[in-house]
């Protein structure tokens, strides 16, 4: 088959509500892409016309075959993810890499109508490769797995796998295990409070700061903070400096991946100066809030 009609075959799998125009456009762009970006191996290798493997990524997740795929850059994808993989996880991977779950079947053996059985088989091959712990947890057709310092997620529906999708949007059901799995990532303890009207809160305490190391230290923290939720509050009371964050981003930005893996960087730089009477290593919990919070 020529490798210009792999691609034609792919309109079939397209979302119905976008041209027909547009998507002949992209497809051939695509191809063409493909095809010279392949017939020089280094430069598939090393540097991809397409940055971060875009092409490949989109037709992955199309839920095209692998049959279908630009089969040189395919194998690249796959050996880097091996040697992920093997480095025990060390996020040192392409941007935002899809992977079909047809590869991974090679590995763990799958049950049907067993999900309880395919999760715990998935998640222990996992460990077994990367030889760290790993943190998981199943939502209805996804399943979340936190390892070494990246995060899986698998899409049992559109069986597709993603490698740490910093850019896909979070939804209220899978918050609370990427919360919790990046505040032990981080080494943090923090609670996520829920209060009556299911708004969602992370509280976290640190020992409480001078005044001069607050205003060197926190204020600019907090101004990063407030790029990605709409409610930050600090009090400091009993010794503590405590930080309160609604989960509730402003209205014109999404709840991604990036936000909350940035959310806990920043108060893990805030815990490397905080004074060192510190309470951490407990992990994330969940608890019970009041309808509004109080300082």
């Amino acid at each position: 088959m020529k490798y210009q009609d792999r691609f034609d075959k792919l309109e079939d799998l397209s979302n119905p509500t976008m041209g027909r125009f547009m998507l002949t456009q992209v497809l051939t762009r695509m191809a063409s892409t493909c095809k010279e970006c392949q017939r020089d191996r280094m430069r598939c290798t090393i540097k991809p016309l397409c940055p971060d493997r875009v092409f490949l990524n989109m037709l992955i997740a199309l839920g095209a075959k692998t049959s279908d795929l630009p089969s040189f850059c395919y194998q690249v994808s796959i050996r880097a993810l091996e040697a992920y993989l093997k480095s025990g996880a060390k996020r040192d991977h392409p941007h935002e890499p899809r992977y079909p779950l047809s590869y991974f079947r090679r590995y763990v053996q799958l049950k049907k109508d067993d999900d309880e059985f395919n999760f715990e088989a998935f998640k222990k091959w996992l460990e077994t490769t990367t030889k760290k712990t790993v943190f998981g947890y199943a939502i209805e057709n996804k399943w979340y797995f936190g390892v070494g310092n990246g995060i899986f997620i698998v899409d049992l529906k559109r069986s597709l796998v993603s490698l740490d999708p910093d850019g896909d949007i979070v939804r209220h059901e899978a918050l609370e295990p990427i919360l919790t799995f990046l505040m032990k990532l981080y080494d943090l303890s923090a609670e996520i409070l829920k209060d009556m009207q299911d708004t969602w809160y992370l509280r976290i305490d640190f020992p409480e700061f001078s005044e001069e190391a607050y205003s060197e230290y926190v204020v600019p923290q907090l101004k990063a903070l407030r790029e990605h939720w709409s409610f930050v509050r600090v009090n400091n009371f009993d010794s503590n400096t405590q930080f309160l964050i609604g989960l509730d981003p402003p209205p014109e930005i999404a709840m991604r991946l990036d936000g909350l893996r940035k959310t806990a960087m920043i108060l893990a730089e805030i815990a490397e100066v905080a004074p060192k009477k510190s309470s951490r290593k407990r992990g994330a919990t969940s608890v019970e809030a009041p309808a509004q919070p109080t300082g």
